[in-house]
């Protein structure tokens, strides 16, 4: 028996031409000289087929192994990424948290700085002597002042002021309405006469209450009755 040292074919031992493919052979050329001669072991001619399907399920694996280090490979970036975007999404919102924070701070200094201000105003304010109420009092002849009392705080007693009291009838202006220095009294009262008498029952007074070097600390119009007695405000 000689087998085709092209295709593999079996073939009798007188043959010169393989049956399959046509190929010349050699004259009763025993198996084993074909194989010498030739180099090809019929077997694997026989079985060329299986041999290239093993190449090809070589290959095949070959080719998913390449894919699955692919995938791998793009997943793990995918990750990297997604890690990244995560912790600059976290510190943008602490850097959004912190500068609220920072602005929370601020505003409450604001409106603490305004609070205290609002109570420094208060206090200064306060600390004025100012006119809350009073009376007047003229008597029933025409020799007599006119008297005007004004509160302005027991908590001031003692203090250096000034007052004048401008007073007025018909809008004719009836004396001067001088600036005079005056003390609180203890019990925070401020008197002051009118420097002579007026020839009519005023019907208007205006005062004037100023600190002791002369910035006014508050005014007050007061209308009153034409007659003689005692008014109070």
């Amino acid at each position: 028996m000689v087998f085709c040292p092209n295709c593999g074919a079996e073939n009798a031992d007188s043959a010169k031409f393989c049956k399959q493919c046509g190929q010349a052979l050699g004259a009763n050329r025993p198996i084993k000289d074909n194989y010498v001669n030739t180099g090809i072991d019929p077997s694997e001619k026989v079985n060329g087929n299986s041999n290239l399907s093993s190449n090809n399920n070589s290959n095949s694996k070959s080719d998913n192994k390449n894919l699955i280090i692919i995938c791998l490979t793009i997943v793990i970036c995918a990750l990297l990424i997604a890690g990244a975007m995560v912790m600059f999404s976290n510190s943008n919102a602490n850097d959004d948290s912190d500068a609220l924070s920072d602005s929370a701070s601020l505003n409450s200094g604001s409106v603490d700085n305004a609070s205290d201000m609002e109570t420094s105003t208060q206090a200064t304010q306060e600390s004025y002597p100012t006119i809350q109420s009073g009376s007047f009092s003229t008597g029933s002849s025409a020799s007599d002042k006119t008297y005007c009392t004004v509160y302005v705080g027991s908590e001031h007693a003692g203090e250096k002021v000034k007052i004048s009291v401008l007073y007025s009838y018909n809008g004719y202006a009836l004396n001067q309405g001088k600036v005079v220095p005056k003390t609180v009294s203890s019990d925070g009262y401020v008197k002051v006469a009118s420097a002579s008498a007026l020839d009519y029952y005023p019907d208007d007074a205006y005062i004037t209450l100023y600190d002791n070097d002369g910035n006014v600390l508050d005014t007050k119009e007061i209308y009153l009755n034409t007659n003689s007695g005692k008014q109070t405000f």
